[in-house]
């Protein structure tokens, strides 16, 4: 990908606009105080000890691939290819200009060049039987595959791909790796055979918030930073929000059913992945971790029942309407300012919605009671991830360069986005932006959930039950445990001679 002056220039720009993501908001103590005296003193710059263009990482200088390629294929049916790809030329937006100017940084670096293959027509449900293909045809076009983490787990049972721990100078104690995020996609030891980190952006847009009308809830409530505080004291539950989006509902057409005509409590595009936050918010242990690694379920248990019962009473309570046909259909009934919550929110659904008149605000999704420890944060499965091409021929500059690419990621596009994008660009109040940090801390995911399509869809039982307005939750988790067994088993043997 050869480069050209507007790339140059946003090159500059992203170095310009990047904050660092843990800067404080006013002065340090130990901050210099102005030099009062009228003497000619010189005073040394201060340095921010978190500026994240300070944190270096360990590939060596001299390090030359000239001539060289890395090329991923980026599965990408919608908007999400411009955060990974970045855009040909300039555009003026801050993210996507920070994006290329890291793929310039890197291929600079390293003296490669980048190649995204992006494909706008591999979905969600077919990444797996694209990137088999070529898998499977011994292909070495790809080094990379990135799509929705839904998509690329159902891979591994097919052989083809290659782990980290096969690759040079990749380290996953650096911060720009989700280490913990990895260990959890582990099956059996210290095998990682899915990348994911600060590269890998569409992850963090796609963690799950809980977005809510501040005018809405102000017209009932008074005060809208009240659901703030509630957060911050540990109180915001399931009950408490199921409570919340029934109270505000109006029945504006009165035709005695909950519909799109009025004014809705929760909002969300049928019942399906927005029933997924509240499962995996909790900390009920569907599974558990065996001591060397593996993985037992345990997803029968008094709170199991109880969640299903609470969900299935919200999801179909007055006030909640899930008829939506489209994120669209969402994204206009909440705008249109009739709507206290969005379901199925995410960081990138704040893209969508800061230009809406009314004011909105931002919270993690709720705990399953205030005896839970900490809130929790899902992402979505269909943020992105990476598998490496195991026919790949450039398997000698792979580690170096998925560290490259992370790496810098980290230093710059990443404070561009999270600090000055959507903190600032898309939020409207600071407490937002706490929020904010609060859901960024605490994104996590879950081993039978991001597993789900090879595990007999055991991770997504909630999902049908809430649907078909089921409380039969141990009957069906019955009914549904052998098969998912036996897939179990397939997947642990896949993992340890893949």
């Amino acid at each position: 990908m050869k480069q050209n002056l507007l790339r140059t220039a946003a090159f500059l720009l992203a170095a310009l606009m990047t904050v660092p993501i843990m800067n404080s908001c006013g002065g340090s103590a130990d901050t210099p105080s102005a030099d009062t005296t009228g003497a000619a003193e010189t005073t040394a710059e201060t340095v921010d000890p978190n500026d994240r263009s300070l944190i270096k990482d360990n590939l060596p200088d001299n390090l030359d691939y000239t001539g060289r390629t890395f090329t991923s294929m980026v599965a990408s049916p919608s908007d999400q290819g411009p955060f990974i790809a970045g855009v040909e030329e300039s555009t003026g937006d801050i993210v996507e200009d920070a994006v290329i100017a890291r793929n310039l940084a890197v291929e600079e670096r390293l003296g490669i060049d980048l190649i995204y293959d992006v494909r706008t027509d591999v979905e969600g449900s077919n990444i797996d039987v694209e990137v088999s293909k070529y898998l499977l045809a011994g292909d070495s076009t790809h080094d990379l595959y990135v799509g929705h983490q839904w998509g690329l787990t159902k891979l591994l049972v097919n052989g083809g791909i290659i782990p980290v721990e096969e690759l040079d100078y990749i380290e996953l104690t650096q911060p720009w790796w989700w280490k913990e995020y990895m260990d959890e996609l582990s099956l059996g030891g210290d095998t990682h055979y899915y990348y994911v980190g600060d590269f890998f952006l569409h992850a963090l847009r796609f963690a799950s918030v809980a977005i809510f009308n501040k005018e809405l809830y102000a017209n009932y409530y008074e005060d809208a930073n009240d659901l703030y505080q509630l957060v911050l004291d540990g109180k915001w539950t399931i009950d408490y929000m199921a409570e919340l989006a029934k109270s505000v509902y109006v029945d504006l057409n009165n035709n005695g059913a909950t519909d799109i005509d009025d004014q809705l409590g929760y909002v969300s595009w049928a019942t399906y992945a927005s029933t997924d936050p509240f499962v995996y918010g909790t900390d009920i242990e569907f599974v558990k971790r065996t001591a060397d690694g593996g993985i037992e379920f345990q997803m029968i248990s008094d709170d199991a029942v109880t969640l299903c019962d609470k969900l299935v009473d919200f999801f179909w309570q007055p006030g909640t309407f899930t008829g939506c046909t489209s994120s669209e259909e969402v994204i206009a009934a909440f705008s249109s300012g009739k709507t206290l919550f969005f379901g199925s929110g995410s960081f990138s659904t704040v893209e969508k919605i800061r230009d809406m008149e009314c004011d909105f605000g931002i919270l993690p999704c709720p705990k399953y009671d205030e005896e839970q420890e900490s809130y929790r944060t899902l992402m979505y499965d269909g943020g992105f991830i990476g598998a490496v091409n195991g026919n790949s021929e450039n398997l000698d500059l792979v580690g170096a360069t998925l560290e490259a690419l992370n790496a810098e990621t980290y230093r710059s596009v990443t404070p561009t986005y999270y600090e000055t994008a959507l903190k600032v660009k898309y939020t409207r109040d600071d407490t937002s932006a706490q929020m904010i940090d609060m859901i960024h801390d605490s994104l996590m995911t879950n081993f039978i959930y991001a597993y789900n399509y090879a595990l007999d869809n055991i991770g997504l039982q909630y999902r049908t039950l809430i649907t078909g307005k089921s409380k039969n939750y141990v009957s069906q988790i019955e009914r549904t445990l052998k098969g998912a067994e036996k897939k179990l088993e397939i997947l642990a043997e896949a993992f340890s001679g893949n």
